[in-house]
């Protein structure tokens, strides 16, 4: 596999593959030709979006998005699947996944990640380092939960959506796509589309 994107948070994507053995990893790529000939973690960065088609005929198929910005993961994502890649997703063998649960394509789980039953959590998201997803939460495609963020049981939340490190949801709420919750908020009440909230309680100080 490669790995698209060489900044800090492919440093823990690059270790969950590590951990979980199931793939061998060819080396990274990044549109930021400041970082091209660079290492990460031992791997190399091998160049940007034209190294594509160099690996696909070197028999490289498969792929792991180490993006954090919500858009631009899926911008690189659809990228990489119109260049014939196989879009993986990388689950640490500590995120704790209990039955009925169900994660999209494409997903980051990172290391002590608990994902509660009949949870939804939709393609190419990333639920970084120690976060929660309670029983029967919806989290929408392409959203991103910081580390040690928590949702609550049966919280829904839309499409790129972002809820900050620590900050927590609490249940039954439900919050529209394009969603921005602050590092520590708690969030009491539903909140609408493209809204960015926070503090204790969290209020909506603007739009995304």
């Amino acid at each position: 596999v490669v790995v698209f994107g060489a900044g800090g948070h492919a440093k823990v994507v690059l270790a969950t593959i590590e951990a979980e053995a199931k793939y061998r990893i060819t080396g990274l790529l990044d549109d930021d030709e400041g970082k091209h000939g660079k290492f990460v973690l031992g791997y190399g960065v091998l160049g940007g979006r034209s190294e594509l088609e160099k690996l696909r005929k070197e028999n490289v198929s498969g792929a792991v998005v180490a993006v954090g910005n919500n858009r631009f993961r899926a911008e690189i994502a659809e990228c990489l699947e119109r260049k014939g890649f196989e879009l993986l997703s990388a689950i640490h063998p500590s995120a704790s996944i209990i039955r009925g649960a169900c994660l999209g394509k494409r997903a980051v789980v990172l290391p002590f990640v608990h994902v509660g039953a009949d949870a939804v959590i939709g393609d190419g998201c990333i639920l970084s380092v120690g976060s929660v997803v309670g029983h029967d939460c919806e989290l929408g495609e392409w959203g991103h939960l910081a580390p040690g963020a928590k949702l609550a049981g049966n919280v829904r939340i839309g499409r790129f959506g972002f809820v900050g490190m620590n900050a927590v949801v609490l249940p039954g709420l439900q919050l529209g796509s394009e969603v921005v919750i602050g590092a520590n908020a708690v969030v009491v009440n539903d909140l609408s589309s493209g809204v960015t909230a926070f503090g204790v309680p969290a209020r909506i100080q603007g739009e995304t």
